[in-house]
């Protein structure tokens, strides 16, 4: 177990390598991209050409204020860090929250998020993937 306020571990960081970070990189996913539903969440996915994966979070206004959006970015963020393992190597994905996700519990969201890995899995099939630090 781990004491307060000590680092993660390596591979459960959420470096700005595995982060989509400019308006051209969701846009390119969002326009180019495979659309992956699964309850309150909607995936976008396109191949990266990179040797592991990236994230991009996107909360309409609708869903919420911002006390809420903040949450469900926190959320996600934490899943995905805590899962990125699972996700094909090469692929950016953006995770586009519906308002139905307001109201929803941690399980409600995990289980939409596994939903959205098992999908890529199926979408990405790949071989054994390198870390991104």
């Amino acid at each position: 177990m781990k004491a307060e306020g000590q680092a993660p571990a390596p591979d459960e960081r959420f470096p700005k390598a595995v982060r989509l970070l400019r308006r051209r990189e969701f846009l390119e996913v969002q326009d180019k991209g495979q659309k992956i539903p699964s309850d309150c969440l909607l995936g976008l996915a396109r191949p990266n050409g990179r040797p592991f994966s990236r994230v991009g979070l996107t909360v309409s206004s609708k869903v919420g204020n911002a006390v809420v959006r903040a949450r469900l970015r926190r959320l996600l963020r934490e899943l995905f860090r805590k899962r990125r393992g699972q996700w094909p190597p090469g692929v950016d994905v953006v995770l586009v929250v519906r308002q139905s996700a307001k109201d929803a519990s941690l399980p409600e969201l995990s289980r939409a998020f596994d939903g959205v890995t098992r999908k890529l899995q199926r979408l990405f099939p790949s071989g054994p993937r390198e870390s991104a630090r």
